[in-house]
């Protein structure tokens, strides 16, 4: 059954790719050059070296840019190990390529039976850790066919995501059930993930890791942005179409009562900078883009970068999260906490709702309904500086109350490996 499933996974994912590929060809040169970007990892052609025989190997796979920050604090506690991590995200290569203590990195080869048996049979990792939701089938099917444990670290299905999850369980529990270990964030986490398993016999709350992360090394200065000691900084990060709309018009209300307000707006997807800045431009508003930064006057800066919205967030004053305004879920907002800005969102965190619940319920974060709403809110927080410094710190404690997982976790890694 289960190679019946993993055939027409192949086929399907062959089906899907083809037509993306074709799109990718005949786009942009910066899409092209992207896509072609390290391609021999892809296909599982790059070179590997020769790991150190004496120790074990440790896989580590994680998507994006935000798994890979959030594997990094894992990595002091398997220096015992061969630690090999791979990412699929050109960014996320990029910045584990900077941390210490990895004996190998690269792209993850493509989901595709022959590339990633071939370096699951290249590497024969001892252990494999899958972080958050990267539940590839072909990759989950090949360590398992050569006796390599699987742990899940940090493992999420979203309130979104669940009804996926659930219409389609056969085929999941069929490969959710040859992970060893499955250790989640949560108590909601743990209920859907055995809802799905029909087991919850290796399913673990260990909390989530992204609390471990040490925030205040990555920091910069209102000045280095070219804003003024007076100035007050609204960000509204990981923003989705038709939410922009909203915190522009909110902005230009606000800053009639406070002139020294500013606005940074960072899109989710960067490919909608064009829009965004049309909409600004019609609002007759001060705008610079970020890669065009100097110390000419502002009203709205527009990240048209990846990876500057975490130390934004250091200088900002308000923050708030994106995608929780329209239906998209949210985003995380573990990182304006750990800098202890006062939080905004609205009622569509479905994505974070044990982060949302938690700011909330201990005082670090306000829930907004609606436009007029928000306007309120940041008029509240602009009025009292205590109130506003009040916010940051709860939401700061939230964060200092959640650290511990990645020590949970490194037992269950280094038990794994004991029992092998």
């Amino acid at each position: 059954m289960t190679k019946i499933l993993l055939v027409l996974y192949n086929c399907l994912l062959l089906s899907f790719l083809a037509p993306i590929l074709l799109a990718i060809i005949l786009s942009g040169k910066k899409n092209r050059q992207d896509f072609f970007y390290c391609i021999k990892e892809r296909l599982s052609l790059g070179k590997i070296p020769e790991f150190d025989k004496s120790k074990k190997k440790v896989w580590i796979h994680c998507a994006s840019l935000g798994e890979a920050k959030a594997v990094e604090p894992m990595i002091p506690h398997l220096r015992q190990y061969n630690v090999i991590v791979t990412a699929i995200t050109k960014s996320a290569r990029e910045y584990i390529s900077k941390i210490d203590g990895i004996t190998y990195y690269s792209l993850v080869p493509v989901d595709i039976y022959p590339f990633i048996s071939k370096m699951m049979n290249r590497i024969k990792p001892d252990v494999l850790i899958l972080i958050e939701t990267e539940f590839w089938p072909g990759m989950i099917y090949c360590a398992n066919s050569i006796g390599t444990k699987i742990i899940t670290v940090n493992g999420r299905i979203s309130k979104g995501a669940f009804g996926y999850y659930k219409a389609t369980s056969l085929f999941w529990r069929t490969f959710l059930s040859l992970i060893n270990y499955i250790s989640v964030r949560n108590e909601q986490d743990y209920e859907r993930f055995a809802e799905i398993l029909k087991n919850k016999d290796n399913i673990t709350v260990t909390g989530n890791i992204k609390y471990d992360r040490d925030f205040t090394k990555e920091k910069i200065s209102k000045e280095s942005l070219f804003y003024k000691e007076e100035d007050i900084v609204l960000t509204a990060g990981s923003t989705r179409e038709n939410e922009e709309r909203i915190i522009i018009e909110v902005f230009q209300e606000v800053k009639k009562e406070f002139p020294n307000l500013k606005l940074i707006i960072a899109p989710r997807h960067i490919s909608r900078i064009g829009e965004i800045s049309g909409l600004l431009r019609k609002q007759q508003l001060k705008t610079m883009l970020f890669t065009e930064l100097n110390g000419g006057e502002k009203d709205v800066l527009l990240i048209d970068t990846f990876g500057k919205l975490q130390t934004i967030y250091s200088i900002s004053d308000i923050v708030f999260i994106g995608g929780s305004i329209v239906k998209s879920g949210g985003q995380n907002p573990i990182e304006p906490s750990a800098y202890s800005k006062p939080i905004i969102f609205g009622k569509y965190m479905f994505n974070f709702e044990n982060e949302s619940k938690l700011l909330k319920e201990n005082g670090g974060a306000f829930e907004i309904s609606g436009p007029k709403d928000l306007k309120d809110t940041v008029i509240k927080l602009l009025r009292d500086k205590n109130l506003r410094e009040q916010t940051g710190q709860k939401a700061l404690n939230v964060v200092k109350m959640q650290k511990g997982a990645i020590e949970a976790n490194i037992k269950i890694i280094n038990k794994s490996l004991i029992n092998e």
